[in-house]
């Protein structure tokens, strides 16, 4: 539901007709709002954005900079919870990415530079994220260890690091821990912490912060010492929900946006009566909502436009109950409109999937046959669940994730050499699964040269079992490498060893040592990823991984270091690989993402190959993930 004014398209009915009473917008199955100074959001159950309004800098998000009167889908998926800010906004996914668009002219996207976005673009260097939130020029990511990262305007020191420098990449908020909660106004913000205490930070020019000053605050500083559960900031007023159900305001009062039925501006945080048990809060740009339990709305402040959505146009200076609304969950503002949520039970979906098309095959790899369909659509889902099955069997051979949108690609490998085979696929969108495809034509397998022994192989689905020497490292079920499927093997250590040892099946005196690797954060000269060493635990060669993330290589005989201008991504999976052959003549090789990077004649010594390392076992402040160990006799 919307209501106020609508020259931007701002109630999302497609008209530019205002309301001073709320009205349908039509997105369905919406779980979450967020509202910017004249554009809006609603996130649905199947975690895709719709929005409208204003979208002269790209608010939007759909590419354009033209105004949308009503809701457009954004290309971004896996989303699960969305903020607005002035004339951007931001988004989360469900991998912990954050992205960003609309204006940027302040740094408030956190890409580093102050172009406009007119569609979604991820923010680099964060990979952790909880939550989030906007403010009028900045942006706010909670990551998953309870810390705020800010970029943007920072004028009033909005953005929390002690200064008053604008941001255009993500910086850490100082001094705060443990966060759960954040919300952005005009030049302050306001988090509160898991004990229940709320903190602001920014501008105080008319008391916004709440700590008895008019003072700015360049750092945060606690407002209210526990039991806040909930906050949100205007303009240049902020609210607070207190566990008992009660609300504080603070701030500017000169439009009745603290609902204390005046307009004078208060410098701490003060109780607002007239209302019963409340049980969420919203702000907009001078109006504030208050929710209860059933759902019932009360709201106050400017009402110019009909913002608050009482059907007048009358400015009120306390809470009055908004007339004829039930069941609403959320309350969200702009300039002169507000958004409310209905919380309404979701329409079930009954609906499978399409067929997949055909599966084409080809095979020009001995022993594995590559397959690709077009992927089958759906109703609600943009993300699918397809299995593969061969030659008619009721089992799948394998199941993987893909859109519901373009071609599938799937490889079967261990094929026998020369063998004929046939494959159909089906799609799931989670909840109902569709019918199987046409089967492929017959593909005859390649043949060729036997592929070379297996010495060790796992994907660390029975974690570190069969690992000795183990320290820092950790199975992570949630974060897999994009060519394998989850868990992935965590180094997360601070200045400490994480690193661990597998034994190969057989001693041999050339090996082929291939890790997915994921570099997040290393702080110190070399991390030294991959080793290869002897039965008697002698280290034969390594790859080093600088902070920049260029690889090297180590002959650790001789302790030469052999530079290579091979560079990783942070944040990124990479493939790997490093080939050492011992006695004369020895040699080692560098392979990356498939590619060699470089050979070189090494002295590697005598004693044949038996063990594989993967993380330092120095002294080390890094985050590193590893995936999909592979070790083989080299040919």
């Amino acid at each position: 539901l919307t209501t106020g004014q609508s020259p931007d398209g701002q109630q999302g009915s497609g008209s530019t007709t205002g309301r001073t009473s709320p009205g349908p917008v039509l997105v369905a199955n919406a779980v979450s709002i967020a509202s910017g100074r004249d554009h809006a959001y609603a996130l649905d159950d199947q975690g895709r954005i719709w929005a409208w309004g204003d979208n002269a800098f790209g608010a939007v998000g759909d590419g354009t900079t033209v105004d949308r009167p009503t809701p457009v889908r954004l290309a971004l998926t896996n989303v699960i919870e969305i903020e607005a800010g002035h004339y951007h906004g931001i988004a989360l996914r469900s991998d912990g990415t954050v992205w960003t668009w609309g204006q940027g002219s302040l740094g408030q996207l956190g890409l580093g530079t102050t172009t406009n976005r007119p569609a979604p673009v991820q923010v680099p260097g964060i990979a952790s994220a909880v939550h989030l939130a906007a403010g009028r020029d900045m942006s706010y990511v909670i990551l998953a260890d309870g810390t705020v990262r800010a970029f943007g305007s920072n004028a009033a020191g909005e953005v929390g690091d002690g200064t008053t420098t604008r941001r255009l990449s993500p910086v850490p908020v100082l001094g705060l821990t443990g966060v759960v909660e954040l919300s952005g106004g005009r030049n302050h913000a306001i988090a509160v912490r898991s004990d229940g205490s709320a903190w602001t930070w920014g501008a105080n020019d008319y008391g916004q912060i709440g700590d008895g000053t008019m003072t700015t605050r360049l750092l945060p500083v606690r407002v209210i010492a526990s039991g806040v559960r909930h906050v949100d900031a205007g303009a240049e007023h902020t609210v607070a929900l207190l566990d008992d159900g009660t609300v504080r305001t603070w701030g500017r009062g000169w439009r009745g946006q603290l609902g204390l039925g005046t307009t004078t501006n208060r410098l701490v945080p003060t109780a607002v009566g007239g209302l019963p048990t409340i049980v969420e809060v919203g702000d907009g740009r001078d109006q504030t909502y208050a929710l209860t339990a059933t759902g019932a709305v009360w709201a106050w402040g400017h009402n110019d436009l009909g913002q608050i959505g009482d059907g007048t146009t009358t400015t009120r200076n306390a809470p009055v109950l908004l007339p004829g609304l039930s069941g609403i969950g959320m309350a969200q503002g702009g300039r002169g409109h507000a958004v409310l949520l209905p919380v309404a039970p979701a329409t079930p979906d009954t609906e499978p999937p399409t067929a997949p098309g055909q599966p084409a095959g080809t095979s020009t790899t001995p022993g594995s046959a590559d397959l690709t369909w077009q992927a089958a659509t759906d109703d609600r889902a943009t993300t699918l669940t397809y299995r593969v099955f061969r030659d008619g069997g009721a089992t799948p051979i394998a199941t993987l994730s893909g859109p519901a949108t373009g071609t599938i690609a799937f490889s079967d490998t261990g094929l026998e050499p020369g063998s004929i085979h046939t494959w159909t696929v089906d799609a799931s969108d989670g909840t109902n699964q569709g019918p199987l495809s046409a089967a492929s034509d017959p593909v005859t397998i390649a043949t060729g040269p036997p592929p070379p022994t297996v010495l060790a192989q796992t994907g660390f689905e029975a974690g570190l079992t069969g690992w000795t020497g183990v320290r820092g490292l950790t199975v992570d079920a949630a974060t897999g490498s994009p060519l394998d499927a989850p868990p992935s093997i965590l180094a997360s250590v601070t200045a400490a060893a994480g690193t661990a040892q597998l034994a190969l099946s057989a001693t041999a005196p050339a090996v082929c040592a291939r890790i997915d690797l994921r570099l997040e954060s290393f702080t110190g000269s070399r991390y030294a990823a991959l080793k290869l060493r002897t039965a008697a635990g002698a280290s034969v060669a390594r790859i080093w991984v600088e902070p920049t993330g260029r690889l090297l290589v180590r002959a650790d005989r001789t302790g030469t270091t052999l530079t290579t201008t091979a560079t990783i991504g942070v944040n990124q999976w990479h493939r790997v690989q490093l080939c050492a052959r011992t006695g004369a003549g020895g040699s080692l090789r560098l392979d990356l993402d498939g590619a060699t990077v470089g050979s070189w004649a090494a002295d590697a010594g005598l004693d044949p190959l038996a063990r594989v390392q993967l993380g330092d076992d120095a002294a080390q402040t890094a985050r590193v993930r590893f995936d999909a160990l592979l070790a083989t006799a080299w040919t």
